[in-house]
């Protein structure tokens, strides 16, 4: 009894969810064949800049190889190959199948093929998730269609990432989501709500086809088109009582499911893509900009941004948490070497992004703080609270002991209650004179 009570209120959260997504779909564009076409131009085009010159030659004979693919497949080819599939979105054969079929086999074959490496790069990530869950794995390539794999992708409806995740369906599966971080935009945790939501709208449907198309409409979508289809659950019946704007997403995911499982039938492969194998990972708890990483780990910021897409700001605001921060592979030592210098470096893009973009609490008149932050070199008065010691105040400010100790002619690490001291958290450090707090 207590476990359909918890279905039912479930049931009702995920509508409100639902009801959200389709009330602000209303006025977009309807997601149909020529808009997957539009997408796989966007994804291939941006990817291009990026892997064309490095590994030009060997994708220009993989291109040469998808693109000189047979002729199109015959209603009675696909109608056969889709009945033995092992697929749970069962769908039959059907001309919107087909109409995506003909995007990836024909009319974007290169596009498809870097959904390929995509999917190589990402879908192990996801099983991962998935098979935590008992989520059927195939599911895993749902994202090449709702997203194209982009984590920063965001629908005109509101949903973002790469699961196309609503803001309360986030926030019902304990995303963060707020002004600085936006975790819908991170792999793994996006990856693990939207694991968590398929399973228990599969508890409602107890069916996969269902299941997924209550994923991207909603169930009360879902629900209201099962009535008005007099009762019929095939998805071809309640197709026309679906919302324009998202049904034909599972036809797209339908023949993108067909085309992952016979690519080799047809000569497409994978491309080489620049998207290392893993990334190493190191904890920060104190508030840090991404730019301080870069400069003084000569890293890319496109890069860094890359990497930790859930950062809208470029700043990691860890000052009541630990977060996570994505590096390339075999700098989590470089970083921890130099760690110090990454926290006491800022330059004058940092402060911009500081002074315009985020305000730290110990600089919005929260924390004992007795002065203003200044544009100039003089910096801003602190009054020692009740507990602290220098460096903890030092944590606080991103700054090092050492240059505490210079702002205020001190010769000791000891401070009292009450005690003020200068701190300019805006000046350039030089790193050979930070020291471990």
């Amino acid at each position: 009894m207590i476990k359909k009570q918890a279905i039912i209120l479930l049931l009702l959260v995920i509508s409100l969810v639902s009801f959200t997504r389709t009330h602000s779909a209303t006025d977009t564009i309807c997601f149909n064949s020529s808009t997957f076409a539009a997408k796989l131009d966007c994804l291939y085009n941006n990817h291009l800049h990026n892997t064309q010159n490095p590994f030009g030659q060997v994708n220009g004979s993989l291109l040469t190889c998808a693109q000189s693919a047979p002729q199109p497949l015959s209603d009675d080819i696909i109608y056969e190959k889709m009945n033995s599939s092992r697929s749970v979105i069962r769908l039959g054969n059907n001309p919107k199948i087909k109409e995506f079929l003909d995007i990836l086999l024909y009319k974007r074959p290169a596009a498809a093929c870097l959904l390929l490496s995509l999917s190589n790069y990402y879908v192990p990530i996801f099983k991962t998730v998935f098979e935590k869950y008992n989520i059927p794995v195939e599911l895993a390539y749902l994202p090449s269609v709702i997203s194209t794999y982009n984590p920063s992708s965001t629908a005109p409806f509101g949903s973002t990432g790469l699961w196309s995740i609503m803001y309360l369906s986030g926030k019902l599966y304990n995303l963060e989501i707020n002004s600085m971080v936006d975790e819908r935009k991170n792999v793994e945790k996006s990856t693990e709500a939207a694991a968590r939501q398929l399973k228990d709208l599969y508890s409602i449907y107890k069916d996969w086809t269902l299941t997924l198309t209550a994923y991207i409409t909603g169930p009360a979508i879902v629900n209201k088109a099962i009535r008005r289809a007099n009762g019929k659950q095939d998805f071809w019946d309640i197709y026309p009582f679906l919302p324009p704007e998202l049904r034909d997403y599972i036809p797209a995911y339908a023949a993108m499911n067909f085309f992952v499982e016979n690519h080799n039938d047809f000569g497409f492969k994978p491309l080489a893509i620049d998207l290392p194998a893993t990334n190493d990972t190191v904890h920060i708890s104190r508030e840090l900009h991404l730019q301080q990483v870069s400069k003084v780990l000569d890293i890319p910021i496109t890069t860094l941004r890359t990497l930790n897409p859930q950062f809208k700001m470029d700043i990691l605001p860890a000052q009541s948490k630990i977060y996570v921060l994505n590096l390339p592979p075999n700098y989590g030592d470089k970083f921890r070497q130099t760690r110090d210098q990454v926290f006491s470096y800022s330059d004058s893009i940092v402060n911009r992004s500081r002074q315009c973009s985020y305000e730290p609490a110990f600089l919005s008149g929260r924390s004992g703080i007795s002065g203003t932050t200044s544009k100039n070199r003089s910096g801003i008065t602190y009054v020692v609270r009740s507990g602290e010691s220098l460096g903890s105040i030092a944590r606080k400010f991103n700054v090092s002991v050492v240059s505490l100790k210079s702002w205020n002619k001190l010769k000791s690490n000891t401070v009292h209650t009450g005690q003020k001291l200068v701190v300019n958290p805006f000046t350039a450090q030089n790193p050979a004179t930070s020291t471990k707090n």
